[in-house]
């Protein structure tokens, strides 16, 4: 009987230091990086590389080391009566929650608004669906009125990090 037991008991704590290691090793991640060359905006042809403010601006270097799923769309907006170029910068970090970032600038880099919104729900079975619960955590003030007012004309770039599967 008592042989029964340790051998039981030695079988158990296999099984648990093995569940252990699998929940302590690290996740991988797969990093993918897409810019468009062609694309022209704010006086220059492939702005990603000859506009320097976009790289020295907030978010733009978290793909290299984040440790969790983040995607960063560099986008062009034209306005619709002007043509003025805004360049907008469309981030999805999921944590421990889902938060979006949106960042409008100029051609000069100045900040026009931005805004984070944040899904309440808990269970993101659903995450993309039309009936997404986002509450603004720091609204933005100016996009409801940009967003009808201005077109999306091309991506400039993005850039993606996810588990490998």
């Amino acid at each position: 009987m008592k042989r029964a037991i340790f051998v039981i008991a030695f079988f158990c704590v296999l099984i648990f230091a093995g569940c252990e290691r699998e929940r302590n090793e690290k996740i991988e991640y797969e990093r993918r990086i897409w810019v468009n060359p062609d694309v022209e905006c704010c006086g220059v042809k492939d702005p990603l590389n000859n506009l320097e403010w976009i790289s020295q601006t907030p978010h733009f270097g978290d793909y290299k080391t984040a440790s969790y799923s983040y995607s960063n769309h560099i986008l062009l907006f034209n306005n619709d009566t002007t043509q003025e170029n805004f360049i907008v910068f469309s981030i999805k970090e999921n944590r421990s929650h889902l938060m979006f970032y949106v960042i409008i600038y100029d051609c000069n880099g100045n900040v026009l608004d931005g805004g984070t919104y944040k899904y309440q729900n808990e269970n993101s079975e659903n995450i993309f669906s039309e009936n997404m619960n986002l509450s603004p955590a720091e609204p933005c003030f100016i996009c409801d009125e940009f967003f009808k007012t201005h077109t999306l004309t091309d991506t400039i770039a993005y850039f993606i990090v996810e588990p490998k599967k």
